[in-house]
């Protein structure tokens, strides 16, 4: 599963890989596709199974 998000460094559009079976909320690094800065990611499923994903800079 894909969720579309844009880089905090670049502002670029992107999209994380989501791996759906996975824990209701997760958090991981991940470097942007575009310009490579690393992303402080935090994904939640609300009850109807969607994500919403928070991208940080690495800084914050």
């Amino acid at each position: 599963m894909y969720v579309p998000i844009s880089c905090p460094y670049c502002g670029e559009d992107a999209e994380l890989n989501v791996d759906d079976d996975g824990w209701s909320r997760q958090s991981y690094v991940e470097d942007c596709p575009v310009c490579c800065q690393p992303w402080q990611v935090e994904l939640t499923r609300d009850e109807f199974g969607d994500w919403h994903p928070t991208i940080k800079t690495a800084d914050e």
